[in-house]
């Protein structure tokens, strides 16, 4: 019963109103009698919490002579709550977007944990509006496939890098050689998503050593992950037209251009 009204008391109730519904769902149709040796209440408070009730749809009065009150059912009162937060929340959504507001702190999370990792990534995914550029490997975007594929059926533009072989029948699909990956073997493999140039998250899921991938809304991070995604987009695209020829010149996986800077 204490549960009950400190739940009750943070969704709007008062101590005495979460009481009295309560011993209406053990006795109904109850009078003010009833409710209050039932409750605590005392008497003389019954019928102004009982009629307070009333008016916020979590009780009816049953008869009179004397008045008597019941509950709405449990099911009907969290429906009620649900609807009436929803509006609410809404309603707050709509005028606090009417502000303009410029955040002059978008802090980094590090994340040491890769599934939490990739629930981030799921949950960021969900939040598209526009487009969504991912980068990732076979083995995790098995697991946020479903994710993808429902914001692409409701009209996001979807761009994906993907590290492996996995077939794609949607989107826009681009992939990258995993062989002589400077790193894998240590890091583990990685995982980049930038989504509506808002929010990002990058790093490595974890291997020898342990995962350390962040994520963001700040907007230099989000702008350059989401161009280094972009960036590897074009590579492949320039990779199907002059294949050849980019091997020739630079080797195989361009292996040449890349051993220039890493030596």
């Amino acid at each position: 019963m204490e549960e009950i009204i400190v739940y009750m008391k943070k969704l709007g109730f008062t101590e005495y109103e979460a009481k009295v519904y309560i011993a209406l769902l053990s006795k109904h149709p109850a009078t003010a009698y009833t409710i209050s040796q039932a409750s605590g209440v005392p008497h003389s408070r019954v019928y102004d919490i009982a009629r307070r009730l009333i008016k916020k749809g979590a009780a009816i009065l049953y008869g009179k002579n004397p008045d008597a009150f019941s509950p709405i059912a449990p099911e009907e009162l969290i429906q009620k709550l649900k609807k009436g937060q929803n509006l609410y929340i809404n309603e707050l959504e709509k005028n606090l977007n009417k502000i303009t507001f410029t955040s002059n702190y978008d802090p980094i999370w590090n994340i040491s944990n890769r599934d939490e990792a990739l629930r981030i990534t799921r949950n960021i995914i969900k939040e598209a509006k526009q487009k969504i550029y991912l980068g990732i490997w076979d083995e995790e975007l098995k697991s946020l496939l479903s994710e993808i594929r429902y914001s692409y059926n409701n009209g996001i533009q979807v761009f994906l890098l993907i590290y492996g072989k996995m077939n794609i029948d949607f989107g826009e699909v681009f992939y990258h050689w995993t062989e002589d990956l400077r790193g894998i073997n240590e890091l583990g493999r990685t995982i980049d998503c930038a989504v509506d140039s808002k929010y990002c998250i990058s790093g490595s899921l974890g291997r020898e050593v342990p995962c350390q991938v962040i994520w963001t809304r700040n907007m230099g991070l989000v702008k350059s992950i989401e161009e280094y995604i972009i960036h590897d987009f074009y590579l492949a695209e320039i990779h199907k037209v002059f294949g050849k020829k980019i091997e020739e010149k630079f080797g195989k996986k361009l292996k040449n251009l890349i051993g220039k800077f890493r030596k």
